[in-house]
């Protein structure tokens, strides 16, 4: 039987499929799939040839999008290289395009000096329908980069022509699509970091469920995550932390390489 707040040691692919048959659906889908670039997750998934890997991502996103809810969004992460690809596939699998978001971050490491320094890596957002999808804008809104233009009353025209007096949200500016969290390098995050090669910060997918999760009627998280490549457990532990805030989001992570599910039960474990 099926247990939500569980990391499945599992191949992801059959996974979904007994998730699909057994008519499991989720509010959403984010996740950090092989990017394909040679790292080393202790097996050969991240090193195809290009048709194999837009195989195996296309046969991926066919099975997100059957698991999503009717108002359900997927997140997929990926890198410049290959994004249009799988951009192009998620328009095919019938999914709806929202936006390409840009996590951003200036403490990276690049180590040729034939090319730009590496500084981004894109994630897609698509929704199941067309029409109704959770975005959470008041949840991640940001500071305002300036304080100036707060001073003098900003006017703008209405609908109807209408002259009207624009006023800053106490909470902060609306979040744009470039999402600015440094990566886990340096001695500042060796307490999170783990030894997984891509791992991303909790301070990022902390904020993506606050965007994109669903709430009740009460202002609490409760929708339902899956992440079908859970690696280090980063988002089983960002949920957990929410949920010991008094949310009630359900989670599932699948992860096929048993060392990570390690990793990832041993931080859940820490939480206590």
């Amino acid at each position: 039987m099926l247990e939500f707040n569980k990391v499945y040691n599992v191949d992801s692919d059959e996974f979904m499929l007994e998730l699909i048959k057994a008519g499991v659906t989720f509010d959403l889908i984010l996740t950090d799939p092989p990017y394909n670039l040679h790292k080393d997750f202790g097996n050969d998934s991240d090193c195809l040839d290009i048709p194999d890997f837009l195989r195996e991502n296309r046969s991926r996103i066919e099975k997100c999008a059957q698991l999503l809810k009717p108002n359900g969004s997927l997140l997929w992460f990926g890198i410049h290289n290959y994004i249009g690809y799988l951009q192009t596939i998620m328009y095919e699998a019938g999914l709806y395009y929202r936006r390409m978001n840009i996590w951003h971050y200036d403490n990276g490491f690049t180590r040729s000096k034939r090319m730009p320094a590496h500084t981004f890596e894109p994630f897609l957002w698509f929704s199941k329908s067309d029409r109704k999808w959770t975005y959470n804008a008041d949840d991640v809104r940001v500071p305002y980069k300036s304080a100036e233009r707060l001073k003098n009353p900003v006017y703008y025209k209405g609908k109807n022509g209408e002259r009207k007096v624009w006023t800053p949200n106490p909470n902060g500016a609306l979040r744009g699509d470039i999402w600015d969290f440094p990566t886990l390098a340096g001695s500042l995050y060796k307490k999170e970091r783990t030894d997984h090669p891509t791992q991303k910060p909790e301070s990022l997918i902390t904020e993506l469920i606050k965007a994109y999760c669903p709430k009740d009627k009460d202002g609490l998280y409760c929708g339902t995550i899956f992440d079908p490549f859970h690696g280090s457990g980063t988002l089983g532990i960002c949920c957990e932390k929410l949920n010991r805030d008094g949310h009630r989001i359900q989670w599932i992570g699948s992860e096929i390489e048993s060392k990570w599910c390690r990793v990832a039960n041993k931080r859940l474990e820490a939480l206590g």
